[in-house]
């Protein structure tokens, strides 16, 4: 037996309207996913009906009124990076290049500290890396001035270091 609320609502309704009953049927006939049509009742206010008048539980939706959403809905724009993501991707790229140019200065500075060949020439090797490495990044990512000032200090620092331990640098 369904609440009164319900009969009421189909007694009003012409006898051709279609009517969804409950999550999962609405959301195949969206050919979506329980969660994302939720989210679009909560987000962009799908026509969804609750027969008991709860704030959860049991919904309905009517072909006629998910029709109507669909086709008066904004249709989403092609996904572009926004400015935000751009910006924090940038900041990431430049603390990467400062993090990375004082851990090759430590291992160059280790490389001149040890009379261990093999030790020397290992850490020296990834030193250099590190140096290349920062060198070919940095072309892609906007430094403010007092970054490109730091990140160009610890460069000719880690030149300096790796040319005293027979690094040819190019």
């Amino acid at each position: 037996m369904l609440p009164l609320r319900v009969e009421l609502m189909a007694e009003q309704m012409p006898a051709r309207m279609e009517i969804f009953s409950g999550w999962k049927e609405i959301a195949n006939y969206l050919g979506k996913g329980v969660r994302t049509v939720q989210r679009y009742e909560r987000d962009m206010h799908l026509p969804i009906h609750r027969p008991a008048g709860k704030a959860h539980g049991a919904v309905v939706a009517t072909k006629g009124e998910l029709d109507e959403w669909v086709n008066t809905s904004p249709v989403r724009k092609e996904l572009k990076p926004t400015r935000w993501y751009a910006e924090r991707s940038n900041r990431l790229g430049a603390n990467f290049l400062q993090v990375d140019s004082e851990i090759a200065l430590t291992f160059a500075r280790m490389a001149l500290e040890t009379s261990n060949r093999d030790k020397k020439d290992r850490t020296a090797l990834t030193a250099h890396k590190a140096y290349d490495t920062i060198v070919r990044l940095r072309k892609g990512i906007h430094l403010s001035d007092a970054e490109r000032e730091k990140l160009d200090a610890n460069l000719r620092r880690l030149k300096i270091e790796l040319q005293k331990l027979g690094q040819s640098l190019s």
